[in-house]
């Protein structure tokens, strides 16, 4: 196994959200579904103006949801993690608004997946989760949607672009969010469910570590204050201690370092300053519908940093948290033992906090 880090130029800042729903949908359905709710994200049919000068949205004259929404037909689980890391090493077409949806009927369950890929021009997390409220999830109860934050302001405008020579690896796993609570409120430092997460992430590449043979010595995470705070501009530096080993010694000592507030401003950081980004967005906490399906499943996934081999990004919906990895696979030689380690650390943090481990843990989207 590899545990080189490898920089690969001209990464698009893109993120991807992967919706899975009971039944079978097809991608008319989808389309359909949008247009009667594409209006209130105006943005979602706007481009790069490409004309010389500062960069500027102008709406897309031959905007069509055909372009944007298409079919992937049938695909196994295996299959759908491939997709998505192709999906994520392939740029989105500039010359059209920065996004599409691959609609992926699954075999097994009867189940549909809608992987939403979203420029972060368009949408950081906070906001593309609530775009994705307006856009396909159904109202709880008869309102007007309401109209998302707007986009950030946009980077120069470049010519289109096709793969470039590189790859992604995804790995995908839920838990219970209420087990993440449970563990947060039963050691002697109150963590809070970022605490446990975070130290779940920990025990995942301290699995990893070891399965290399190296040292488990310590890890320097770089986590958005938006967490915490109401703030994209500034992020928090947490030392995850991997060398302890007991997991609620690990995670008080992760509490312990959320406490202490080390914040820093996003112009300040350094490629050397972390080794690893991990994002939480907040979702809807109560059971959820799209298109009159039960959403069963909702993970995130964003590109990885600047000279960085791995990002995580976890997101919480109806109930479950979900960690989302992605990772260049020339670097990181076995993305699934650092799920795996993520989901047994979660498992070992239940026991040590002296109750019943929570049943289905890992997601049906499986590891690899």
């Amino acid at each position: 196994m590899s545990a080189r880090l490898v920089y690969s130029p001209g990464m698009d800042r893109h993120a991807c959200k992967v919706v899975v729903i009971a039944g079978e949908r097809s991608a008319q359905h989808v389309r359909s579904h949008i247009e009667e709710r594409i209006d209130a994200v105006p943005r979602l049919t706007r481009r790069l103006d490409p004309a010389p000068g500062p960069a500027a949205w102008v709406a897309d004259a031959d905007f069509s949801l055909d372009r944007h929404v298409t079919s992937r037909g049938a695909l196994d689980d295996a299959g759908l993690r491939e997709l998505i890391g192709e999906l994520m090493a392939t740029p989105l077409d500039r010359e059209r608004p920065l996004w599409t949806m691959d609609v992926v009927t699954l075999l097994p369950g009867e189940r549909t997946a809608l992987v939403w890929r979203l420029h972060h021009s368009i949408a950081d997390g906070r906001a593309a989760m609530a775009t994705a409220q307006v856009l396909l999830l159904d109202p709880s109860r008869e309102e007007p949607p309401r109209r998302p934050p707007g986009p950030a302001p946009p980077t120069a405008a470049s010519a289109p672009r096709k793969a470039a020579d590189r790859r992604r690896e995804v790995a995908f796993l839920d838990a219970p969010l209420e087990e993440l609570r449970r563990i947060g409120r039963a050691g002697r430092e109150r963590a809070s469910v970022d605490d446990v997460a975070l130290s779940a992430v920990g025990g995942g590449v301290r699995t990893w570590l070891e399965q290399l043979g190296a040292p488990a010595e310590g890890l320097r995470v770089k986590v958005p204050v938006s967490v915490h705070l109401a703030s994209d501009d500034s992020f928090m530096l947490i030392d995850l201690p991997l060398d302890h080993d007991d997991p609620l010694a690990r995670l008080a000592a992760v509490t312990r370092e959320t406490s202490l507030g080390r914040y820093t401003r996003r112009s300040a950081m350094s490629p050397r300053v972390f080794t690893l980004n991990v994002s939480h967005v907040a979702g809807p906490a109560d059971p959820q519908r799209v298109m009159g399906a039960p959403l069963l499943e909702l993970h995130w996934l964003a590109e990885v940093a600047h000279r960085r081999a791995l990002r995580v990004t976890i997101v919480s919906a109806a109930g479950r948290i979900s960690f989302g990895l992605c990772a260049d696979p020339d670097s990181i030689d076995g993305l699934g033992l650092i799920a795996d380690g993520i989901a047994r650390e979660i498992a070992a943090l239940g026991r040590a906090a002296d109750g019943p481990r929570a049943s289905g843990l890992v997601s049906s989207l499986g590891r690899g």
